[in-house]
């Protein structure tokens, strides 16, 4: 019912319309404004508490001529608000100081920035995405220096008093009615008040520099809902043709130069860079290439900034495989029997193990933490699963920290590097505790049953009509189970892609072959190419040279699950034989190669879905060490290894019982 009155309505296919309905947008009117947030007005900027008063002291300081700084965090959330407020205020003829603390000052506002900034003659301080925790700093500048609070975070406990204003939507006497704006989200609403008042400006007429909120809505993992979902698509659409020479210099580096840009686009390449810089050296230099008005000035920092964020990848890859080499040590050391990994290292860079955290996270499926040892103190970084919560796990330990915080997902800690031994007892203990071998099964929420052959170009129009996708709104996810593709072919400089076909289904008419895409997905070759598969994917019009045409881009392979034929420990022995005598004579390992020489060994004829099977529960107990990146395998010489401390192998025992 509710599937049709969309479709009729707004002249949708059924599929966007089941995609829209699954998200809970179902009144026609939300549904049309969702397809088109552009269309949407912008929230009255004046509904949020102290705005007024905000407003009215900047516009006294205009009329004053007086000197203001406009302090900023250290992540591009911080440095795109901050340089968006400069330029705002300098179009206002105000002298403008911006101020980003160096990751070694600590987050939020610092006294020791504070005085040295009121040196400068300096009368107004405004916030920015930082200083709702900073009540006590605040306070005592009372008289020195007039403060401003602009952020979104979480109000602390103590409640600041002695600012001019405090412009936060998640203060609980704020009637703002969307509170999931960023930073810069906010210190844009700021600026479409300040034009409103002192220059009559219509709020749903004030755009500028929209794309530096978006650059930070996206880079800040804002909900892409209501209010942010207007400024990311605004944004998005103005970014390539940006006034702001910096933010094009950034493009140009990152490879979007006159390119249609996508959320995704900022996640993964654009925001990294500007990241960087603010871990490895300082976000001083990526606000100065958001503030420059130089081409060549802008070019250059763009340049340099590229370039630190290839050493970023560099140190990050150098701690990821060092991290990695630890946890095969640790799996081997216990048998296999992991319930989270916890990796220490010393000389590691603070700034980069969150993301070693991640990739160790995706890889293993496994609540990961890292720590760098810097001498007597210790720093880590968290990312867990779904099924466990990190920031309960941490709060069952917190007298081990000297501080620490973050949420479901993610955390971060620092500790005295002495109590890191029994800290890595006591989060294996709450691990066991709380979680059981379901729960590391990866799950992956599907929007709809569809195969990749029915997929035309409207619709995968209309699935452009649902970006920006991120947090809050992910990109859609479609499913088709027991395919049979063709022709798989591995692709890219590092050859760790796959491209394969998706014949037509015959049974349905207007079907046709298409082109599918797996990032990441070589070593599925010889499953995609010899049995069926599940598969998930989103479809995208793929431009070339002026030729449209669709695509499916892959999110997840799977061989089809054979229940009645599952894997025997006597199956295990013969591959494993089989994968011994190989030892030293195979210069590279490939599963397609390996699956038909084994078969052509055995009387028995062992499908992929079991190979690969076979294969993780070796990796998992240490009988089997694969290198990805070189194609090459060892056996470790190990004490004999129980088959009950792999999970895959206990999770497929369970499904053979059942």
């Amino acid at each position: 019912m509710e599937v049709d009155k969309l479709v009729n309505a707004l002249g949708i296919t059924e599929l966007t319309a089941k995609i829209l309905v699954n998200r809970e947008i179902t009144e026609v009117d939300d549904a049309r404004i969702f397809l088109n947030p552009e269309i949407q007005n912008f929230f009255d900027p004046f509904l949020m508490k102290d705005m007024d008063a905000a407003v009215d002291r900047i516009i006294a300081a205009i009329n004053r001529r007086e000197k203001v700084c406009v302090y900023g965090d250290y992540d591009v959330d911080g440095m795109s608000g901050t340089a968006l407020l400069t330029r705002a205020l300098k179009r206002y003829g105000l002298k403008v100081v911006p101020y980003i603390p160096r990751r070694v000052e600590g987050y939020g506002i610092n006294i020791n920035a504070l005085k040295k900034i009121v040196e400068h003659d300096v009368k107004l301080l405004i916030s920015v995405d930082c200083g709702i925790s900073n009540a006590k700093e605040i306070s005592e500048m009372k008289g020195k220096l007039d403060i401003i609070v602009t952020d979104h975070h979480l109000p602390a406990l103590v409640r600041i008093t002695d600012a001019v204003a405090v412009v936060n939507p998640h203060q609980p006497e704020c009637n703002y009615p969307d509170k999931n704006l960023c930073g810069a989200g906010v210190a844009f609403k700021l600026c479409q008040a300040l034009a409103k008042k002192f220059h009559g400006v219509e709020i749903q007429n004030y755009t500028s520099d929209i794309e530096l909120a978006a650059l930070a809505t996206v880079a800040d993992l804002v909900p892409l809902k209501g209010e942010s979902r207007k400024i990311v698509r605004l944004g998005l659409q103005k970014m390539p043709s940006s006034e702001c020479i910096g933010l094009r210099a950034l493009l140009k580096v990152s490879g979007f130069e006159g390119k249609k840009i996508l959320a995704e686009n900022i996640s993964f390449q654009i925001a990294p860079r500007l990241n960087a810089i603010g871990r490895l050296e300082s976000a001083l230099t990526g606000l100065k290439l958001l503030l420059t008005e130089n081409v060549d000035r802008a070019a250059e920092l763009a340049e340099h900034i590229d370039e630190v964020n290839r050493e970023r990848k560099r140190i990050e890859r150098e701690i990821f495989l060092q991290a990695d080499e630890q946890f095969k040590n640790l799996r081997e050391e216990c048998g296999g029997d992991l319930w989270s990994a916890v990796i220490t290292g010393k000389d590691w860079n603070a700034g980069v193990i969150g993301l070693t955290a991640s990739k160790l996270m995706e890889k293993y499926n496994l609540p990961s933490i890292v720590i760098a040892h810097e001498g007597i103190l210790s720093r880590g970084s968290c990312r867990s699963i779904p099924a466990f919560h990190m920031k309960n796990a941490l709060d069952s330990m917190a007298e081990l920290f000297e501080n620490y915080g973050g949420h479901s997902q993610a955390a971060g800690f620092s500790m005295p590097t002495k109590l890191v031994p029994e800290f890595k007892r006591r989060f294996d203990e709450y691990a066991r505790a709380h979680l059981t071998d379901k729960d590391f099964v990866p799950v992956v929420k599907v929007d709809a049953l569809f195969h990749p052959s029915l997929v035309d170009m409207k619709t995968a129009e209309e699935f452009e009509k649902l970006e920006p996708c991120g947090v809050g709104n992910p990109a859609p996810i479609l499913a088709c189970t027991n395919v049979r593709c063709e022709d798989a072919k591995i692709i890219g400089s590092d050859r760790t892609h796959l491209s394969f076909c998706v014949p037509a289904d015959l049974d349905t008419v207007g079907a046709r072959d298409i082109r599918a895409v797996a990032f990441g997905f070589a070593k599925m070759a010889a499953l995609v190419d010899s049995e069926p598969i599940n598969l998930t994917y989103h479809p995208a019009v793929d431009e070339w040279q002026g030729d449209r045409r669709v695509k499916c881009f892959v999110s997840t392979i799977e061989p089809v699950a054979d229940e009645e034929k599952n894997i025997s420990r006597e199956q295990l022995v013969e591959i494993y034989k089989f994968l011994y005598k190989l030892r030293g004579k195979t210069k590279f390992f490939d599963t397609r190669t390996f699956a038909e020489k084994l078969n052509a060994a055995s009387k028995e004829k062992f499908s992929m879905y079991t190979i690969l099977n076979a294969l993780e529960i070796f990796k998992e107990v240490g009988l089997l060490r694969l290198n990805e990146e070189l194609r090459t395998f060892d056996l470790p010489k190990l004490p004999k290894r129980d088959l009950e401390n792999s999970r895959t192998f206990r999770l497929l025992s369970r499904s053979i019982d059942r």
